[in-house]
């Protein structure tokens, strides 16, 4: 059987486990909306007025190019390879292919709202520019299309090749040389002051030229590099192919080591049992590779991106709250997953099972206020104006705000829809992937209105307002906690999170 014969029931198993009515049609209109947004951009930016001068986007669209070759990297890495479709463990008795599961993270990958985002920006800027008459517009959209697709497989490639290679231990220590390298070379071309030409100087920049070629009567330059791409795309997704056959064939030595290791704990013979349960929970949070390799990333590229690029205002009011939706993506959605088997036996403990819910709440709420703060530290001190008091705590007050409200949700999602993940591989997530699509749009919308209210706030410079609105957002995240844990209470509800976490549906 071909892979593409064997994805296509896995797809349509996949869609058949969504049980619940609401979660198929909130799926259903995540793949419906970015269709219908890639058309209003590309037709509003048609329509949209000319632009006195062009200069500013001819340098921004290479450089964002540039950027989603990078996020197209970043992206699969963060996910050890690519999303799964499956957890591996469900599929290790069947004959799927590398070929399938390479094949799955790819179509998986516009689930990846970061990449959807870039993708509608890169559309929406290329037909601004192309915008002379519409044969133009959709020749340069083409291009562009081309060189997503070339992008996403390139990533895909790297991804696999990387993960591989990270596999055994010798391989770790040679990934985290070359990525100190690079780093330290970013830094000195950016101290040197080189940044600028070497971004011009950016293979995008070719891409930009050979869309825009049409506009400009210059179709044989546009047909002669589209192709080129077209050829770069199907080698790239051969050899994404490849390394993903090969990097799953690879012994994973540091899950060896990791799983086989004893850690004996410090002796804490006075310790409080709510103390120790805390410790029981960040013990279950940090165990997974998958929750420590994204919060990391989630909290140190936007963080480097600040300090190389400086901030804005309204991107200090919009940014937290994006990426308290992202923390919560990696656990908050199914918070009691944490427990795994080990929640039928925390259940069966003579205990308040409020104290397990609120524990549970603040964790998630830690994990998003973690990665949040160096965010709006860095923000704050790349203001152009730098750290003003109003300005400073107008934007905490949106921080919290936001994380209040992701918390709220997440809790509640994790109460009404909990599913069985074990989270022990890079490639785990919370929840299947429709799921996690659905979270995701939610959560990101949360968040979008929240930086909406706070950038009026900010701009207005009245603390006031600011307090105001926060202790509304506030309160009514908390009445929703205290509804969520009335539901917890309930014995029924609880043995259902409970067996499902632990042995699944």
């Amino acid at each position: 059987m071909s892979s593409p014969a064997q994805l296509r029931p896995l797809i349509a198993l996949r869609w058949k486990m969504v049980r619940e009515p609401s979660t198929r049609r909130g799926l259903a209109v995540a793949l419906v909306i970015p269709v219908a947004l890639l058309l209003i951009t590309i037709v509003g930016a048609r329509l949209y007025p000319a632009p006195a001068d062009s200069t500013t986007l001819l340098v921004i669209v290479p450089a964002l190019l540039l950027g989603f070759v990078v996020l197209s990297i970043f992206g699969p890495l963060a996910a050890g390879g690519g999303n799964e479709l499956y957890p591996a463990d469900q599929l290790v008795a069947f004959p799927i292919k590398s070929r399938t599961t390479a094949l799955a993270a790819l179509c998986l990958t516009p689930l990846n709202l970061a990449w959807l985002v870039q993708v509608l920006i890169a559309f929406g800027l290329i037909s601004y520019l192309a915008r002379s008459s519409w044969p133009t517009a959709l020749a340069a959209s083409t291009t562009i299309a081309v060189f997503i697709a070339c992008a996403t497989v390139f990533g895909q490639w790297v991804g696999w090749l990387i993960v591989g290679i990270r596999q055994r231990i010798i391989g770790r220590i040679l990934t985290w040389i070359v990525a100190l390298a690079l780093g330290m070379g970013f830094l000195a071309l950016l101290r040197s002051g080189s940044l600028t030409g070497f971004l011009d100087k950016s293979p995008t920049l070719w891409v930009v030229v050979a869309a825009l070629g049409p506009s400009q009567g210059n179709y044989s330059r546009w047909f002669e590099r589209t192709l080129v791409l077209a050829v770069l795309t199907a080698g790239f997704f051969a050899l994404s192919l490849l390394s993903c056959r090969w990097a799953l064939r690879q012994p994973d030595q540091s899950w060896e080591r990791t799983s086989s290791s004893v850690r004996a704990h410090r002796s804490t013979p006075g310790m409080d049992p709510q103390k120790m349960a805390a410790r029981m929970d960040r013990a279950g949070l940090w165990r997974s590779p998958s929750i420590r390799r994204g919060l990391v990333l989630l909290a140190a590229i936007p963080a480097i991106a600040l300090w190389l690029a400086g901030s804005q205002l309204s991107l200090m009011a919009l940014l937290p709250g994006l990426i308290a939706a992202g923390s919560a993506l990696l656990f908050g959605v199914n918070a009691f997953c944490l427990d795994g088997p080990g929640a039928l036996w925390l259940a069966g403990l003579p205990m308040n099972p409020s104290l397990w819910f609120w524990r549970r709440t603040r964790l998630v709420a830690a994990v998003a206020l973690a990665a949040t703060t160096p965010i709006v530290v860095i923000g704050l001190v790349r203001l152009p104006d730098g750290p003003q008091w109003s300005t400073t705590a107008i934007v905490a007050l949106g921080a919290l705000s936001s994380i209040a409200w992701i918390t709220a949700t997440s809790m509640r999602t994790s109460l009404t829809r909990p599913h069985r993940a074990l989270l022990l591989n890079s490639r785990d997530t919370p929840a299947p992937p429709g799921s996690m699509a659905v979270y995701s749009i939610k959560l990101s919308a949360i968040a979008t209105g929240i930086g909406i209210i706070f950038t009026i706030v900010v701009i207005s410079g009245s603390v006031t307002s600011g307090l105001i609105v926060t202790t509304g957002l506030i309160a009514s995240a908390i009445l929703s906690l205290i509804r969520s844990n009335r539901t917890w209470e309930r014995a029924d509800q609880r043995a259902m999170v409970v067996t499902t976490v632990s042995a699944g549906q």
